[in-house]
């Protein structure tokens, strides 16, 4: 079941009948449509919801998504649009923007392929959705039947893809080659998203956490290109706190809960590759070109 309608609150006007200004508008189709917020819970469910989240969701019928427009600040000739939807029975608010917008010193057009994911955040469950929200009510067991039987697909990088990460993984930690570390590496891929531009990456060998991410779709050249790309590394040894109240005013930190959905994603649901750098060792193995990967 599936039921989109306007918010209209106690002592609120109706909405205006015309085309509002870009950064009010109302939210487009494709923001209302239940596959894309289906695919949005999935992401927020492997990286976010818990045992505490589901269980509150016991015998619900229904699934109300509160979605708005957002009026994000831009630079003159950017067009992105940024919008906001928000789960209030689990409490949880997700952020999504659709890139489109030039930098002209580079001669590159940044658009995404459509509203992709910027920040996830825990709001604890709001009173009442703001006038300009749309909501969307689904089917709550249709939804978490979906979860339940796409709990373990997957896709992952392949091919030219993989060796642009290999090469921004290099190039983030200032390694030449032969300064990786004699013998096999192996590294866990946590599943692409449909709906955020990110990958991340488990290196096992050196402990290290990866994200990956970008304005432009990753699969498009230009990313890789002109280097628009944003990279973080975490220590899982010592970048690890409890709380971040420990670490308050830096964010070099994340929590051992995010830390441990990370390598969830990584390890247990995620793809393990074995690269070999014959770089950095006393003759390669037969028949295996530099840096070559094999899979498990």
């Amino acid at each position: 079941m599936l039921l989109v309608v306007p918010l209209l609150l106690s002592g609120c006007a109706a909405p205006r009948v015309g085309a509002p200004p870009l950064d009010t508008a109302a939210p487009p189709a494709e923001l209302l449509d239940p596959k894309y917020l289906f695919e949005i819970v999935r992401h927020v469910y492997r990286w976010h919801l818990d045992e505490n989240d589901v269980d509150r969701l016991a015998g619900a019928k229904e699934f109300p998504f509160w979605v708005r427009m957002l009026d994000a600040p831009s630079d003159a000739g950017d067009r992105s649009r940024m919008a906001e939807i928000t789960m209030p029975l689990v409490g949880t608010t997700v952020r999504v923007k659709k890139s489109d917008y030039q930098i002209d010193e580079l001669n590159l057009a940044v658009r995404s392929g459509g509203f992709r994911i910027v920040n996830v955040s825990k709001v604890g469950i709001p009173d009442r959705p703001q006038p300009e929200h749309r909501l969307v009510m689904v089917s709550y067991p249709d939804m978490r039947a979906y979860l339940f039987r796409t709990r373990d697909e997957a896709a992952f990088p392949e091919g030219a893809l993989l060796e642009r990460l290999r090469t921004a993984v290099r190039t983030e930690l200032k390694m030449a080659p032969d300064e990786l570390a004699p013998g096999r590496q192996i590294v866990h891929m946590a599943p692409l998203s449909p709906v955020a531009n990110e990958v991340w990456v488990f290196w096992e060998t050196r402990k290290l956490l990866i994200r990956f991410a970008s304005d432009i779709d990753l699969s498009n050249p230009a990313v890789w290109e002109h280097e628009a790309l944003m990279v973080r590394t975490w220590d899982v040894y010592r970048q690890v706190v409890v709380s971040l109240d420990e670490s308050a005013g830096s964010n070099a930190f994340m929590t051992r809960a995010q830390i441990g959905r990370a390598l969830y994603n990584c390890i247990v649901i995620g793809k393990r590759l074995e690269f070999s750098n014959p770089e950095a060792e006393a003759g390669a193995t037969p028949g295996k070109a530099p840096g070559s990967a094999s899979q498990r």
